[in-house]
């Protein structure tokens, strides 16, 4: 059972490239950097999250839970800054009235 917590988590980080990799494809030309700094806070969350439950283990190492753990907040840190993103780039863009 503890392989499933891990083979899950490893597909969480998977599908956070999926997310912001689709964002940084559908963004403006020049706001797609934004995609790759969602990918960098989720791993941050992530990092966080492992090495906060290593402290927290007897063991003083992560168990498979956590590590699923840390991927599931780490994609949905992801999911959260790319909509950020997203919502800003939106936001940025001229309507079509507008000189320049």
């Amino acid at each position: 059972m503890d392989e499933k917590w891990v083979t899950l988590g490893v597909m969480c980080m998977g599908l956070g490239g999926v997310v912001a990799g689709l964002v940084g494809v559908m963004l403006p030309e020049r706001r797609r950097l934004g995609a790759f700094f969602s990918l960098i806070v989720g791993a941050g969350v992530g990092l966080v999250v492992i090495g906060a439950g290593a402290l927290l283990d007897e063991r003083n190492e992560p168990s498979e839970l956590t590590f699923f753990v840390a991927s599931l907040l780490g994609f949905l840190t992801v999911c959260g800054a790319s909509w950020a993103v997203w919502k800003r780039a939106l936001g940025a863009r001229p309507s079509p009235g507008d000189p320049g």
